[in-house]
């Protein structure tokens, strides 16, 4: 199990009960936990657990020429997947009525929820734009077509399993919770900068008033 495990994290693999049933509950031991912690260190990285959250991931511990580029290909990819995902939750939300945004362990059925959208002539706009170009992009026009393209591509990168190959039945992995904690990393850094931005524009106005 431990080379499965450090490949998976090695690859950039967000471990949870979801996605990765038998690596998490093999991190899930102390033991196990600081073996792996301890292999990463040598290759520069560290084993992470997001606070109050059930999931594993890998880190590089600092940046140097060697991996700079591997961080920066990693940051965009997530990145490039912020809007799309973010539409595609807010359009999940609409259609089942929901205040809150999906989160690991949520289920997703096709049928039920392309029975929400089909009959809301503004969630099957929403779902044009959605298949148009970046990450959802597509050339179906069927509206069951591009619901399913979209899962599938969910799959794909990780946001979501399929317990049965065969099945309608989708569940939200650890990989979704992480993307929340992205975009709030990056609206407190947005905020950040607006705020030094306030904050220059105010000290100047000063010095222009008392000079």
């Amino acid at each position: 199990m431990f080379k499965q495990v450090t490949e998976a994290l090695l690859s950039g693999q967000f471990i949870c009960p979801t996605a990765y049933p038998d690596a998490f509950d093999y991190l899930s031991n102390a033991d196990n936990f600081k073996k792996v912690d301890g292999f990463l260190a040598q290759l520069e990285r560290e084993l992470c657990v997001m606070e109050g959250e059930e999931l594993f991931y890998s880190a590089f511990t600092a940046i140097d020429d060697d991996n700079r580029g591997r961080i920066k290909e990693a940051f965009s990819e997530i990145r490039s997947q912020l809007r799309p995902v973010v539409e595609w939750m807010d359009m999940i939300m609409t259609a089942m009525g929901q205040d809150m945004p999906i989160r690991a362990r949520d289920e997703i059925r096709l049928h039920v929820l392309l029975k929400m959208i089909e009959h809301e002539p503004s969630l099957c706009e929403q779902m044009n734009r959605l298949t148009q170009s970046g990450l959802f992009k597509t050339n179906k026009q069927d509206i069951t077509d591009q619901l399913s393209s979209i899962l599938q591509k969910l799959e794909q990168t990780g946001y979501l399993v399929k317990p049965n190959p065969h099945g309608a039945l989708y569940i939200v992995t650890g990989k979704m919770n992480y993307l929340h904690q992205m975009i709030a990393f990056l609206n407190d850094a947005e905020n950040l900068e607006l705020d030094k931005h306030s904050d220059e524009q105010s000290t100047q106005q000063q010095q222009d008033v008392f000079s």
